[in-house]
């Protein structure tokens, strides 16, 4: 969960009471997303009614709605599959365009353990992502051009707010985009799936640099902070001495560093599931471990594969009997710009958090967990340019995340890591003086692990952590 984008942290937040951690290599500052109220400063009709404007998506009546205002919109009819050179070979024939609507799916994602929720993504944010390739295409890379994206119930103001996650990862893919094209003006809305569009609001809502969204919820406009949070020591313990955890991506990095605590404080049996088959360093990475206790048992499967992921269940629950935890640590980190992007890395970064997950939650659904924890990146707030693969996949994660906890009986919660500089994927002198000059500091073992405990004993879902350089 290393991540490169934290160089582009400048914390907006509210008030806060205390820390994590504090010593000589810099503050360790623990956060919390929260949505509050904002007033509403119009601008004006924006894009203007001579513009020329494609509508993406969208019902009949959605489209017409659009048309009152701006006469000139007219639907840009592309389909889930079509490739870029067919989107390209389109948005030719329309001629040249000023802004694109852009009108995800409103449909309830049918429960989290139907493929829906992973089909739903080839008509939201992979057919958003062909889109955007298209337009760079047409070289409108260079030049001004609008986007306004609207979403549905992607968003949870609070736990009780039911959340849809299917679409929420064209947040993350919107933002990345917003930082990679200053120059297109980028209106992203989440809507409420009960409320009628709040008019004319939608045409006049200020165009946002960073691409984050405008939530409307209850006649009331509303937009994310991170708020630092007080952690006092947790009086309670969730981990249970010689529990059995299953750790999805957990041979490497941060989960490596979990599975090590879990395994010498509290002797607990890890088995680890990873794509590649078990060779020399994960055997001595066992071996290393199974000197502190229980070693880990390493299982190679797909986890992104229905049939892979219940295979490895079944050898878990016939050797232990039971899973008492899950630690969803997966990661396919493989930075490009948009431009430079290749679908098949789109696709592998997003899958790694989206399949993955869903695949979680139809394999262990039904057993009794006592948590789920996803290790997610503070890019799901920052939305690095360079990452819009990475980053999607993690607000989709945060999303289902919130779905999860309302539905399951067992804890869920999710923990967006600031820059890990000892290891994982960018542990590097070169990327660690880069983080260093930008006033970032490398979260070490003992400050994450201690962070965990205070995460899974809390009241709160969520936390993000990083370390901010004296």
């Amino acid at each position: 969960m290393d991540n490169p984008g934290v160089a582009s942290f400048a914390p907006q937040t509210s008030s806060a009471e205390s820390n994590l951690l504090h010593d000589e290599q810099g503050e360790v500052v623990s956060l919390v997303p929260v949505w509050d109220a904002v007033p509403l400063e119009r601008g004006p009709l924006h894009p203007s009614p001579l513009d020329q404007i494609a509508i993406v998506g969208g019902t009949p009546e959605q489209q017409q709605v659009i048309r009152q205002y701006l006469p000139n919109a007219r639907e840009l009819d592309i389909k889930p599959g079509e490739s870029v050179e067919a989107i390209v070979s389109k948005l030719q024939a329309r001629g040249a365009l000023d802004h694109i609507f852009w009108i995800a799916p409103d449909r309830s994602s049918d429960g989290l353990e139907l493929e829906a929720v992973i089909a739903g993504q080839h008509e939201g944010v992979l057919l958003a992502f062909r889109l955007i390739k298209a337009v760079l295409d047409l070289g409108y890379g260079a030049r001004s051009l609008g986007w306004t994206v609207l979403t549905t119930q992607t968003q949870a103001l609070h736990r009780e707010e039911e959340v849809n996650p299917v679409h929420a990862g064209l947040h993350g893919l919107i933002g990345s985009m917003a930082k990679e094209y200053p120059n297109w003006n980028i209106r992203l809305v989440d809507l409420d799936a009960e409320e009628a569009w709040p008019l004319p609001d939608l045409f006049t809502i200020p165009a946002d640099p960073q691409g984050d969204a405008w939530v409307y919820r209850g006649r009331q406009w509303h937009r994310q902070q991170l708020a630092e949070l007080s952690c006092p020591q947790p009086d309670q313990m969730i981990y249970k001495p010689g529990g059995v955890y299953v750790v999805i991506g957990g041979a490497g990095g941060i989960g490596e560093v979990w599975s090590e605590y879990m395994i010498r404080t509290y002797a607990a049996q890890i088995v680890w599931i990873g794509r590649r088959s078990q060779d020399a360093a994960i055997e001595a990475k066992r071996i290393a471990l199974s000197k502190l206790g229980p070693a880990p048992h390493y299982i190679a499967a797909d986890a992104t594969d229905r049939q892979s992921l219940e295979r490895a269940y079944g050898e878990i629950k016939a050797r232990y009997g039971q899973v008492d935890g899950i630690v969803h640590s997966a990661i396919v980190l493989a930075d490009s710009s948009l431009a430079n992007m290749e679908e098949e890395q789109f696709r592998a970064s997003l899958a790694a958090k989206v399949d993955v997950s869903v695949r979680m939650a139809q394999v262990f659904g039904e057993e009794p967990l006592d948590f789920v924890m996803i290790f997610s990146s503070v890019n799901a707030f920052l939305k690095a340019a360079g990452q819009s693969n990475y980053v999607a996949g993690c607000t989709f994660t945060d999303a289902f995340a919130q779905r999860l906890a309302r539905e399951w009986p067992c804890a869920v919660k999710v923990m967006n890591w600031g820059y890990w500089g000892s290891v994982g994927v960018v542990a590097s002198p070169a990327y660690q003086e880069r983080m260093t000059q930008a006033g970032i500091g490398s979260i070490e073992p003992p400050e994450g692990m201690q962070a965990l405990e205070v995460l899974l004993a809390g009241p709160m879902d969520q936390m993000a952590l990083m370390k901010i350089l004296n």
